[in-house]
């Protein structure tokens, strides 16, 4: 059985996403959830099951306190398993990925064997990324840590492999707007919140070894919903829609992305290819290939520093369009 750790317990992604995929997938796990709310074991389960796990999977999930302005997971010494390797999934804001990983340095340091899956995005921005890998390196953690991109493991994105091409076009428009992220979206957008954390990923696949010196970037638009604002409940100069298109090495990419579209569209085309992105729980994916330790499908700390470049670069210039509604 794995023992896995769950650091950010309490937040929607793991509600909605990882407890659901930890349930279906064929490995057996023992979850370790910390948080830093007071709640007992059955509580917790309630939260996160939501009455959809089956009895046998609910027993393995153990909620636990932790407060992350410690520099050790007190609770955490009982826990490990001193024989196995310890699996610790962190789904925090980027301002927190240090302290949840100084505390797992501790627990490395006392002889335990550790692997680490660390929920997009990384960092907050380029400088933020920067500083993120020279904490992982200077603590020697590098060979430990997996960045997730649930994204990458779509079952028409997970079998893609370099190749060469003239047109890639990468788009996701959904039906939907804020849906309880007010707060969190409004300080990201359209641009980070999918080209950012996805689109750049799905590039790099395709298309290893871009650097942002050898883009030039040909049209952006930039677009919100005409009702963000009434639904934020406050002004803003945020995009919900993104429409980016740029050239490398003769190549043209264009990247779509938006919310509170008449129908819902996901897809890559790549030259006459077109392959439909289904709605599945592609966590299901991500923590098979974590435990089983198949690294090549996760994304590279290096890929995601130059994912940070090229998203500022378009950022800047983003800023100087005009935002208009739909």
């Amino acid at each position: 059985m794995k023992t896995l750790f769950i650091y950010g317990s309490t937040g929607d992604l793991v509600k909605r996403k990882v407890i659901p995929a930890l349930q279906k997938i064929n490995i057996k796990v023992q979850i370790f959830a910390l948080g830093r709310k007071n709640l007992e074991n059955k509580e917790y389960q309630e939260i996160v099951c939501e009455g959809k796990c089956s009895s046998n999977f609910k027993e393995r999930i153990n909620y636990y306190e932790n407060s992350l302005e410690r520099q050790k997971c007190e609770t955490c010494d009982d826990l490990l398993d001193r024989k196995k390797t310890n699996f610790f999934y962190i789904s925090l804001p980027p301002k927190m990925i240090r302290n949840a990983l100084t505390q797992i340095i501790a627990i490395k340091e006392k002889g335990f064997k550790v692997k680490i899956l660390i929920e997009k995005p990384f960092g907050e921005n380029l400088e933020d990324a920067k500083n993120l890998e020279k904490f992982i390196i200077k603590n020697n953690l590098k060979k430990e840590v997996l960045l997730s991109d649930h994204y990458l493991f779509k079952k028409g994105i997970i079998r893609l492999k370099p190749k060469k091409f003239k047109k890639l076009k990468i788009v996701s428009l959904e039906k939907v707007g804020l849906e309880g992220r007010a707060g969190y979206y409004d300080e990201i957008g359209a641009l980070k919140d999918m080209v950012q954390s996805h689109f750049l990923n799905i590039l790099f696949k395709i298309f290893p070894g871009i650097k942002k010196e050898r883009i030039e970037l040909k049209e952006i638009i930039r677009k919100r919903y005409k009702d963000y604002e009434k639904e934020l409940g406050k002004k803003s100069n945020t995009e919900t829609y993104v429409k980016i298109r740029l050239i490398i090495e003769n190549k043209e990419i264009e990247f779509e992305t938006g919310k509170k579209f008449e129908d819902k569209e996901s897809y890559i085309q790549i030259d006459r290819k077109k392959i439909e992105l289904k709605e599945e729980n592609s966590y299901e994916q991500v923590f098979k290939d974590f435990f089983r330790r198949k690294e090549k499908n996760f994304p590279k700390i290096k890929q995601a520093i130059e994912n940070w470049k090229i998203t500022e670069m378009i950022e800047k210039q983003m800023k100087k369009e005009e935002l208009t509604k739909y």
